[in-house]
């Protein structure tokens, strides 16, 4: 049986993590095929077959290699140099083990819902891919947004705020559940849609099905905004643009050890069995 192909993606402003990728890489010899490796933030896979992508940093890294390896239907396996995230499969302190129940299938494919985002950049439409969340927002707190917000064709919110957050179920343990969304599990067929310090106190966070298609339009009446997807800034957002979100037709592969529980990985996180 041939050796899987593996790509090594490394946080660089991480202590430790160039160390941690040669230690990988001394590893893997003779166990599987490193095609390359990466530090930084500018990651561009190799045009060769890849098994899997190796994430090292924590959830902030693994969110940066989404659209790297979704159109390429590439497994991800995130490494954390901190407390275990909610997307990271272990620990950089165990990261042989991890490596080794990988090697031997005693691993899981998680398959996690993606966010396609459209939004307009002078004549031309840009698109980007979430995994957590797609925010449509003012560019400080002096200032607040007009939206009008559509969902299928169907008015659902006009309000002014800080802005309107669209959400994955993963994304719903981020700045989602910071503004007062739900929590989701993540194999809930679902978007949610949550407004960001609304003037009106009517709007409130909404659930809806993945299928549907979101629409923001940025209304004159309020300051100039801007787009950002899994943190990190697509566009400025002035009157008349529209931004649409739907979801993706490819999921994300998580990889995750067998023994991963999301509701456990929950209650740790945000510490509801500390007094058990």
């Amino acid at each position: 049986m041939s050796l899987r192909s593996i790509y090594i993606a490394g946080n660089g402003s991480k202590v430790g993590c160039a160390e941690l990728i040669e230690q990988i890489c001394l590893f893997l010899k003779g166990k599987a095929h490193v095609v390359g490796t990466c530090l930084g933030l500018e990651q561009k896979l190799p045009e060769v077959p890849i098994d899997l992508v190796i994430s090292l940093g924590g959830d902030g890294s693994f969110l940066n290699m989404v659209s790297s390896v979704i159109e390429r239907d590439i497994p991800i396996m995130g490494v954390n140099f901190g407390r275990l995230g909610f997307l990271t499969a272990g620990l950089a302190s165990d990261v042989d083990r991890l490596l080794l129940s990988y090697l031997e299938g005693e691993t899981q494919v998680y398959e996690r819902l993606v966010l396609k985002v459209e939004a307009d950049a002078g004549d031309e439409r840009l698109t980007r891919y979430a995994l957590n969340d797609v925010v449509v927002c003012a560019k400080d707190l002096t200032n607040v947004v007009s939206l009008l917000v559509n969902v299928s064709g169907e008015s659902l919110f006009h309000f002014r705020g800080d802005g309107m957050i669209i959400s994955t179920p993963t994304g719903s343990t981020a700045h989602s559940l910071s503004a007062g969304g739900s929590l989701v599990h993540p194999r809930v067929e679902a978007l949610l849609l949550t407004p960001l310090c609304s003037q009106s106190m009517s709007s409130r966070p909404i659930i809806v099905h993945s299928s549907v298609r979101v629409e923001v339009g940025i209304l004159p009446e309020g300051s100039p905004g801007e787009v950002l997807y899994d943190g990190k800034r697509l566009v400025p957002a002035k009157a008349g643009d529209k931004v649409t979100v739907s979801r993706h037709d490819r999921p994300i592969k998580m990889v995750q050890t067998e023994k991963f529980k999301f509701l456990h990985r929950l209650a740790d996180k945000l510490g509801w069995s500390e007094s058990f």
